[in-house]
């Protein structure tokens, strides 16, 4: 990785750090290490993910060498109920990270899992959590960010839909700056949710909502359902959907944009 110039005042988050020059999947490794008993803020950094996972199975495409792969654990002091609201914590941690690396880019958050940049992804999320009786034992949070792809490396079915702060900017930059800016945001974050639940920042992510006012279809029960996004419902992180029922909270699921 390239070398850490931005102070990392984080206490917890990666206070333990272990860089894996490859492996499968780093969400893979924190979960054994989290059912080991490791300690919370135990980070796993790879360079390269020969197998990485998105959300709902999906594969992750990420050449190595040039992005950010990690995976932290955690052990919230919630209800498990509560952790359907942590991806939108993380995802406003790496929004309000790279606005301060890279000033101008203007990072927005996309229900319930991704950051984007101009309607392109620039970081994927992916929360799992493992219940021990009827309390939460831990949760492994993973986020890839995309930092010195270029262009040219990715797919053509993703070049409509994919960016990096390499395609954004036209220049490199160090990685390790990137992951120390949103281990510095996502701690003092994750206490105030801890303590004080989504509300507290839900204002926050609702400024830099992606989908605000724009037509989206799901599913809802296994059931198709489309109407115009309204926001982030303060108290719980639901994505709130106008539709000609009136308004509803979707509380799970991927929204696609529609054009009507």
């Amino acid at each position: 990785m390239n070398v850490l110039t931005v102070p990392r005042v984080a206490k917890r988050m990666g206070r333990e750090l272990r860089f894996l020059k490859e492996t499968d999947s780093t969400n893979r490794v924190a979960d054994a290490a989290g059912a080991s008993g490791a300690e919370e803020g135990l980070l796993f950094v790879a360079d390269t993910q020969t197998a990485a996972r998105g959300r709902m199975g999906r594969g992750w495409f990420s050449p190595g060498g040039v992005n950010l792969h990690c995976s932290l654990v955690l052990r919230p002091d919630v209800e498990p109920q509560s952790a359907a609201s942590l991806p939108l914590v993380l995802g406003l941690a790496v929004a309000e990270a790279l606005a301060e690396c890279v000033p101008g880019l203007q990072p927005k958050i996309k229900w319930p899992n991704d950051v984007l940049v101009r309607d392109r992804k620039i970081c994927g999320i992916l929360c799992e959590m493992q219940i021990k009786g009827w309390k939460m034992d831990y949760v492994v949070a993973g986020f890839g960010v995309n930092v010195n792809m270029t262009a040219e490396q990715l797919p053509p079915e993703l070049q409509a839909t994919a960016t990096s702060v390499a395609i954004e900017t036209g220049e490199d930059m160090p990685r390790g700056n990137v992951l120390a800016a949103i281990l510095n945001r996502f701690e003092p974050l994750y206490d105030e949710w801890q303590a004080f639940g989504f509300k507290a920042f839900a204002q926050q992510v609702n400024l830099l909502d992606a989908l605000r006012d724009k037509h989206v279809r799901m599913e809802l029960s296994g059931k198709p359902i489309e109407g115009t996004a309204y926001g982030i419902q303060q108290s719980d992180g639901a994505l709130l959907l106008r539709t000609s029922k009136g308004i509803t909270p979707v509380y799970s699921g991927e929204a696609h944009i529609t054009c009507l």
